[in-house]
């Protein structure tokens, strides 16, 4: 435990961004009982520990207390790993399907007085995407209808260069999605264009091509907020509840860097703590 802690301080033996205090704190609260209870059974040494140890430690969990113990065992035998006190990650393989990390949703009378101002129903999908996911305009270009599984409540976004990200989608944003996919099928039926947004221009432009990025920059002209500033105030939004940089990385997507400076921008009283980059 006091190597994991080091290394949360980025004080191990390889140098690394120190977490935030309270960061530390959360991770050694969610798995001290775990670590004691290993220790009970016998196994006094973390690479006695496996893959179906932890799922056991998991099963019983659900929600947000199955994230964050998840979420710390993976952290604890990285570092483990790191330091050479374990020669494998028995974490590593393990993943929450069932436990999806929904982002809370905006205020509800802040979405609908931006929504209240569109009635396409493409425009208003684009807009809570922004408002509620914080993807970026480029991201909305390039979406492709594959990348859309509503019958899972999940969006993926590509990455080049970096693993896809996906994004588990709330009951309202799913409502907005099947209402465009409806209008888009109904008003281009037999269009093959493959991207999931489309204009009268490109639903029936046969080599499929995106919308342009004057369609997204015109649409939050209307709105009255431009993209870039709408995802920013909702990642500094979560930021304030959360203050963890690791849960802004899971729901948005961040590097460490960029969650690192969203949490401090939300809470400046630590930017001269031990998570200042």
């Amino acid at each position: 435990m006091h190597t994991f802690i080091d290394v949360l301080l980025g004080q191990g033996s390889t140098p690394s961004r120190a977490r935030s205090p309270k960061t530390v704190e959360n991770y050694v609260a969610a798995i001290l009982h775990i670590l004691e209870a290993w220790i009970a059974d016998g196994h006094t040494d973390p690479r006695e520990i496996t893959k179906k140890h932890i799922e056991d430690a998991l099963d019983p969990l659900r929600g947000d207390q199955a994230r964050r113990l998840h979420t710390a065992l993976r952290s604890f035998f990285r570092a483990l790993k790191r330091e050479r006190l374990v020669f494998r990650d028995p974490a590593r393989s393990i993943s929450l399907t069932s436990n999806r990390t929904v982002p809370a949703a905006l205020p509800s009378d802040r979405i609908s007085g931006l929504l209240d101002r569109l009635d396409d129903p493409r425009d208003r999908l684009m807009v809570a995407l922004v408002a509620i996911y914080a993807l970026l305009p480029g991201q909305l270009v390039h979406l492709r209808r594959t990348d859309l599984d509503r019958s899972k409540g999940r969006l993926r976004l590509r990455r080049a260069g970096r693993m896809d990200h996906v994004i588990y989608l709330d009951a309202f944003t799913l409502r907005l999605a099947t209402t465009w996919e409806l209008h888009r099928h109904r008003r281009w039926p037999d269009s093959s264009n493959p991207h999931l947004f489309v204009t009268r221009n490109t639903a029936v432009n046969d080599s499929g091509p995106p919308i342009s990025a004057g369609v997204v920059q015109q649409l939050f002209q209307r709105v009255g907020l431009p993209a870039g500033r709408l995802r920013v105030d909702r990642i500094v939004d979560e930021a304030r509840h959360s203050a963890d940089p690791v849960r802004l990385m899971e729901l948005f997507g961040l590097s460490n860097l960029s969650a690192t400076r969203y949490v401090l921008s939300a809470h400046p009283d630590e930017r001269n703590g031990p998570i200042a980059p």
